[in-house]
């Protein structure tokens, strides 16, 4: 019976009487008795205890900052063991969270909504326009490469709304349809 429950730390939790499993509650209030408490090792010497353990809660601003920023921009874990290459990694995480920061400020700005087919058909309700967003249909555009007698020409695909949006919420002009002419 005690092979239906597979977590390793649950079972300890578990009694087998007979046939019947039964709580141990020798054992669940032993573990009670550590609950609400944790600790931090710091190297800190000029903060009192209440003040690093403040700040130490505050860091799941920096893991949603981060996740945000390696899951918008699709960055994979990298694994660094030089200092120079940790400060180098984590000045590119936050340049690249600040720049996102600063796009959605702008389309907060001007109040830009999605747009969208399920939007249209009532399928979805409508919505802010994210950075996320207009950077996936951003990502789409292609440079495809035409001949036309000796000539090769670069076209660019089309650019989807949301995408636009972003260019004028940052005064940029929309990239040429013909990007470059090759002879």
């Amino acid at each position: 019976m005690k092979n239906f429950v597979t977590n390793e730390n649950y079972k300890k939790y578990i009694i087998i009487e007979g046939k019947l499993p039964v709580l141990n509650v020798k054992a669940i209030e032993e573990e009670s008795r550590k609950d609400g408490f944790f600790a931090v090792i710091t190297n800190v010497k000029n903060m009192t205890s209440s003040e690093i353990v403040l700040q130490y809660k505050q860091l799941w601003r920096i893991e949603d900052a981060f996740g945000e920023v390696k899951g918008t921009f699709k960055t994979r874990p990298v694994f660094h063991w030089t200092n120079n290459r940790i400060i180098g990694h984590l000045v590119i995480c936050f340049l690249c969270y600040f720049c996102q920061s600063l796009l959605t400020r702008e389309l907060r700005k001007r109040e830009e909504r999605l747009t969208s087919k399920a939007i249209d058909k009532k399928i979805i309700k409508t919505r802010q326009l994210t950075v996320p967003m207009a950077l996936s249909e951003l990502s789409s555009v292609l440079a495809i490469p035409v001949n036309v007698g000796t000539k090769r020409i670069w076209v660019r695909t089309d650019i989807g709304e949301n995408a636009q949006k972003l260019f004028k919420a940052l005064n940029m002009k929309i990239p040429p349809k013909i990007i470059k002419i090759e002879q």
